[in-house]
């Protein structure tokens, strides 16, 4: 994996960050953290929304919802890659959904978070990425 001294994408310098969640109140709260913390911050309510997003423009890193209604996170990371093949996107689940996981993980997700986030564990990582 690359890894880049300087943000692809954000405002001002800060590190992109989308999060693609069906709970908009865990998007809502997570993106509330982050930008304290002084990322740039974007969410989306589901994996077509998510593959929309990533056309318009690259983030520097992508939290994906694995279980989600409709397309589940796995088949939106799918369609991120063949957007933007060298994403970088975490898969996060409360679930026990060992089978999606696994898939996501061959697939070339950069790591599994589980919930509810440590959002300690979720800088580590989003720091690691860059």
């Amino acid at each position: 994996m690359k890894h880049r001294s300087t943000p692809i994408n954000g405002e001002n310098g800060k590190t992109s960050i989308l999060i693609v969640d069906d709970d908009v109140n865990l998007g809502k709260s997570m993106s509330l953290v982050l930008r304290r913390k002084g990322y740039a911050v974007t969410t989306a309510k589901d994996g077509p929304e998510a593959i929309a997003m990533m056309t318009e423009r690259p983030f520097d890193t992508v939290f994906m919802d694995i279980k989600m209604p409709s397309m589940d996170g796995v088949a939106a990371y799918r369609g991120i890659k063949r957007i933007r093949p060298g994403a970088v996107v975490v898969m996060m689940t409360a679930y026990a959904v060992d089978d999606l996981v696994d898939e996501a993980l061959q697939e070339g997700a950069y790591g599994i978070l589980y919930k509810p986030l440590d959002i300690e564990r979720v800088i580590a990582v989003i720091e690691r990425a860059q």
